[in-house]
C-alpha cells in the first residue's frame, strides 16, 4: 500500500470544520493509527506550520512531535526539493515561486518524490494560464499521485461510526 504524504491543509481544514476535535475524536484517533501503520505522514516542515499556533491543533501537534507522523527531509528529498524550486523558479513569476518556496508545500511534493507516495490536499489543479502554483499542478508536472482528503479516506477504508 503506497504512504501519504499530507499537506498542512488536511490538518487545518479538519479541525475548521467536519472533523472538528470535539465533534469527531475518532478522525484524531484513526490519523495515529494510521501514522503508527506507517500509511499516513507529513513533513517536518508541515509540523512548523502547525506549531505556529495556539490552539488545539497546534497541542494535538505538539504531543506528535516524534511520533513519525512529521518526517525530516532526508538528502535525497533536498535534491527533489531543488529540482522543484528549479521549476517553480523558471516556470512561475518570482514572487509566486518565492511564497510558494517559503512554505512546507514543495517539501510535501518531495517527501512523495522520494518514498513514492500519495500526495493528500485540499488544493485543486489550477487552469494553465494561472500564476499561482499549487501542489496538484507540481505533483503533476514531476508524475506524482495527488488526492483530496475524502479520496484518501474512502481509499483507506476510513469509518467514524457510533
Amino acid at each position: 500500500m503506497p504512504r501519504h504524504c499530507l499537506d498542512a491543509n488536511v490538518f487545518i481544514e479538519a479541525k475548521k470544520g467536519p472533523y472538528g476535535m470535539d465533534i469527531v475524536p475518532a478522525f484524531w484517533d484513526w490519523l495515529d493509527q494510521q501514522v503508527s501503520a506507517g500509511i499516513i505522514y507529513s513533513s517536518t516542515l508541515v509540523y512548523d506550520e502547525l506549531v505556529a499556533g495556539n490552539d488545539e491543533l497546534a497541542r494535538w501537534t505538539r504531543a506528535r512531535k516524534n511520533s513519525g507522523l512529521f518526517e525530516q527531509p532526508s538528502a535525497q528529498v533536498q535534491q527533489y526539493f531543488q529540482a522543484i524550486a528549479n521549476f517553480a523558479e523558471t516556470q512561475y513569476p518570482q514572487h509566486e515561486a518565492g511564497k510558494f518556496l517559503n512554505s512546507a508545500d514543495p517539501w510535501i511534493v518531495a517527501h512523495a518524490m522520494n518514498n513514492h507516495s500519495i500526495v493528500v490536499t485540499y488544493e485543486t489543479l489550477a487552469p494553465s494560464s494561472s500564476q499561482r502554483i499549487k501542489i496538484p499542478n507540481i505533483c503533476q508536472h514531476f508524475g506524482v499521485s495527488c488526492m483530496g482528503p475524502y479520496q484518501m479516506l474512502r481509499q483507506l477504508g476510513a469509518r467514524f461510526v457510533l
